[in-house]
């Protein structure tokens, strides 16, 4: 079972909002959740860019994992 966070948290974390709630908490505070949100970033690797927008469709579409990958 995957870990459920709140969706302005998770906005936060992608970069995108998934909410007209989490659109307001992005204007006030546009950088990332947590200890290390407002530190400076590197760039990101081809890997992190692939993961981040599988990430923000999960998100955005709330499907699961095996929807993503289609049939086999």
């Amino acid at each position: 079972m995957p870990i459920i966070k709140s969706k302005v948290k998770r906005s936060r974390a992608l970069g995108v909002p998934l909410t007209d709630k989490a659109a307001r908490h992005m204007e006030r505070r546009s950088y990332g959740p947590g200890e290390h949100g407002r530190a400076g970033r590197r760039a990101d690797s081809d890997y992190k860019l692939r993961l981040r927008e599988k990430q923000r469709l999960r998100a955005q579409y709330n499907i699961g994992e095996s929807q993503l990958r289609g049939p086999q």
